[in-house]
């Protein structure tokens, strides 16, 4: 293989990458935004809302807040997005997913 250079990812793209791979499970009804994390308000139209990633020396950790469904085992559904995003980030930014918390930070009942 050639090693003619550096590998670089722009800032927001693992979030970016979650938020896509996120949009596909069944049971998430969206990303939620805590009042905690002001800037995520900025980005409301944005599919990485909502999406942290802390990337050093090619691991990702990624911290989401998810909205869930009324009826669904959060429990099971939780370890699915984890499984899902692991796989995704990790398959498209060749760098390992070291963990991926998810916080339930409500509940949509339609």
């Amino acid at each position: 293989m050639l090693d003619a250079g550096s590998y670089k990812m722009r800032q927001g793209i693992p979030e970016l990458i979650a938020g896509i791979a996120l949009a596909g499970i069944e049971g998430v009804s969206g990303i939620g935004i805590r009042i905690e994390h002001p800037e995520d308000a900025r980005k409301r139209k944005n599919l990485s809302r909502g999406i942290k990633a802390e990337v050093d020396q090619g691991k990702i950790a990624l911290e989401i807040d998810v909205n869930m469904e009324y009826g669904k085992e959060f429990m099971q559904l939780a370890m699915e997005i984890q499984g899902s995003l692991k796989e995704m980030v990790a398959a498209m930014t060749g760098w390992d997913v070291v963990e991926v918390n998810v916080n339930v930070v409500g509940v949509n009942a339609l």
